[in-house]
């Protein structure tokens, strides 16, 4: 072979190196490309988004939803939601939020008289960030640019019917025409609706339990017996003078009361006569019912013990412990229901439903 020839073939076999090597690059370039296109594309499989746990919306279209949802195209309407007066439940209450066009002076156009002779009625006003003003506070001479009228929309005492419904809608639109304001619902707007399912609820979960332990033998109890059981420092007289089981959990609220038969207040002294004792629980009054319900139980244990009595049921028939664990299950249904309901057993807004 010439110098020549084999000086080509050097440079040819150089060549089909340099091409050889050139394709290898490329190769890993475009591999490191289809690995990282992948890896962006991989969502992380956690239990919002596993498709075996979660069959809703996937997780990027529940992300437009979420910012959808929270998008507040009006910032007055944002200012009043954040900023509520203390005593508003919109749970259980209508609320029309009125912003005028021109700050406001007393309170001519608010048609006061009208709307309070519908019960239950709240009238709240304010100007910019300042406090809100209610009640009596509405006689002073006042400036204001927001308006808030609230309705409850039914309770113990309370049915709304359709004329009291159409009357408060009515004066409600009077206000925003008077006022030159712009109205916006912030809680219930449907009230007929809204009311129909309250009602419902209440009537579900609006329980009284009594509970009663009388002697098992005597007419009475004995009168050294029932002062020691009521030295229990569990056991406090409120300020109308009725005996309570207080709750531990709770300095507002108590568990039950302690009264005759008859349901009227104990006066416990060495010449009592007593022919039972009766326990009574407002059921959707009472924090964490079947916590309390235990309490209840455990006090009533005692009182069985130390007096000699049995527990009988609100007809005189004696309770067993099968038919305590039925009154159990029933007390944290009513419990469940007001959880889900979002008006907390014993809570403000349960007093308010529940007055």
């Amino acid at each position: 072979m010439s110098e020549v020839q084999l000086t080509l073939l050097c440079l040819g076999l150089f060549v089909i190196v340099i091409m050889l090597i050139h394709n290898w690059v490329q190769l890993r370039k475009h591999n490191k490309s289809k690995k990282k296109s992948k890896e962006a594309k991989k969502i992380e499989i956690t239990d919002e988004n596993d498709p075996l746990f979660n069959q809703a919306t996937p997780i990027f279209e529940r992300e437009k939803t979420f910012h959808d949802f929270n998008y507040e195209g009006n910032s007055s309407e944002h200012l009043i939601r954040e900023n509520l007066p203390d005593g508003i439940y919109r749970e259980i209450e209508t609320v029309a939020s009125i912003t005028t066009k021109k700050i406001q002076e007393g309170t001519k156009n608010l048609f006061i008289e009208e709307l309070c002779n519908i019960s239950n009625v709240s009238i709240y006003v304010r100007d910019g960030n300042e406090i809100w003003m209610t009640g009596k506070a509405l006689d002073e001479v006042i400036k204001f640019n927001q308006i808030l009228i609230v309705l409850l929309l039914t309770s113990r005492k309370t049915n709304r019917t359709d004329d009291e419904i159409k009357k408060f809608t009515s004066l409600v639109e009077n206000v925003k025409v008077a006022v030159d304001g712009s109205l916006l619902w912030l809680a219930n707007q449907d009230i007929t609706e809204e009311s129909n399912n309250l009602k419902k609820f209440k009537n579900e979960v609006d329980q009284s339990l009594f509970l009663k332990v009388i002697p098992k033998s005597d007419s009475s109890f004995q009168s050294g017996a029932l002062l020691d059981f009521f030295e229990n420092p569990k056991i406090k007289i409120n300020k109308v003078g009725i005996h309570e089981l207080e709750n531990s959990t709770s300095e507002t609220n108590n568990i039950c009361e302690l009264l005759s038969l008859s349901g009227k207040k104990l006066d416990i002294n060495p010449e009592t006569f007593l022919q039972g004792i009766l326990f009574k629980m407002d059921v959707p009054n009472t924090k964490n019912i079947t916590y309390s319900f235990n309490e209840m139980i455990k006090l009533i244990d005692l009182c069985k013990q130390k007096l000699n009595g049995i527990l009988v049921d609100a007809d005189s028939n004696e309770l067993d412990d099968d038919q305590i664990s039925a009154i159990y299950l029933s007390l944290k249904t009513i419990e469940d229901k007001m959880i889900k309901k979002k008006v907390m057993p014993g809570s403000d807004s349960a007093k308010k439903l529940f007055s």
